[in-house]
């Protein structure tokens, strides 16, 4: 999986609500896995 860009504050999307999630498919396990890997390569 690849690693995502980490948003820093004081960077405006961090205040964007996020759209709720209507089903749990492949994409978004997918992109969970890509979030996890993120995480644990910044030390986070």
């Amino acid at each position: 999986m690849p690693q995502l860009h980490i948003l820093r504050y004081p960077d405006p999307r961090l205040h964007t609500v996020a759209k709720p999630v209507a089903a749990v498919d492949e994409r978004i396990r997918q992109l969970v896995d890509s979030m996890l890997e993120t995480m644990y390569a910044a030390d986070g």
